[in-house]
């Protein structure tokens, strides 16, 4: 089930947002390799892959839907912010980044039947440290192990190179790209965490248990929808604690003798 939730935002908080979001969007270009130190934007398959995640995050209240127009300066800061990201953390070009994408895919794609919004970032989280282990660590670790020598016949060098060209196209970084990495996501993370909107009006209705969903669900349909009337929250509130209520006196009276 998944829920929106939309703000009227002050100036002030907009402002800290937007310069968070531009931050983790400056910080996530920088890359430094042995010899100089290079910017690297995102391309369309890191946008697209944006704008997938921003909508899901979107839908599942972890973002706000713009009600004005500094919601909407606050939102694209966090598109771009979020694709810059995701070229920062995605393996390079390769059969690597294919099954990474893949798995995205799968991943947003789930995301939006979440039950809450807390277990989306949670998601999120553990999904940009795989990705940085993958990319900062198990590629580097793989690269320098599986370099071959030179040999008179057959160039094993040049042959391995091929075979881990395939999987995926390695640039060596200095530690300092990182630490710009750490701090992109950082913003991101405390950006987010400013515009974290209200929890949208119908959250209390994913926290209830299967039982009373299924009563609810059969009030609905035999009394609501059946004398063709509009419902509101407080009837089926008022529902759900009597139902809850007749239940606790039922069990009562059978617990005693």
């Amino acid at each position: 089930m998944s829920g929106r939730s939309s703000r009227a935002w002050k100036p002030a908080a907009a402002a800290l947002a937007s310069l968070l979001f531009l931050s983790a969007f400056f910080l996530g270009g920088l890359w430094l390799d042995v010899a100089q130190l290079e910017y690297h934007l995102f391309d369309i398959v890191d946008g697209v892959a944006g704008l997938l995640v921003v909508y899901v995050l979107l839908n599942t209240a972890v973002l706000s839907w713009p009600r004005d127009g500094w919601g909407v300066v606050v939102l694209i800061y966090a598109a771009v912010a979020t694709a810059q990201l995701i070229s920062m953390l995605l393996p390079p070009p390769g059969l690597v980044q294919w099954i990474v994408l893949g798995l995205l895919i799968y991943f947003a794609w789930s995301a939006v039947f979440s039950v809450h919004r807390t277990r989306i970032v949670l998601s999120l989280g553990l999904v940009a440290l795989a990705l940085a282990a993958l990319k900062y660590s198990v590629l580097p670790f793989v690269w320098s192990v599986t370099q071959l020598p030179r040999t008179p016949i057959l160039d094993l060098r040049a042959l391995s190179e091929s075979v881990r060209r395939l999987f995926a196209v390695y640039i060596p970084s200095e530690p300092l790209t990182q630490v710009f990495a750490f701090a992109a996501i950082l913003a991101w993370v405390v950006g987010v965490w400013v515009q974290w909107p209200p929890e949208p009006e119908d959250d209390w209705m994913r926290r209830l248990s299967r039982g009373e969903r299924d009563r609810l669900l059969f009030w609905l349909l035999s009394e609501g929808l059946g004398r063709g009337r509009r419902i509101t929250a407080d009837e089926v509130r008022g529902l759900l604690e009597e139902a809850r209520e007749t239940s606790d006196a039922r069990n009562r009276g059978a617990e005693s003798p």
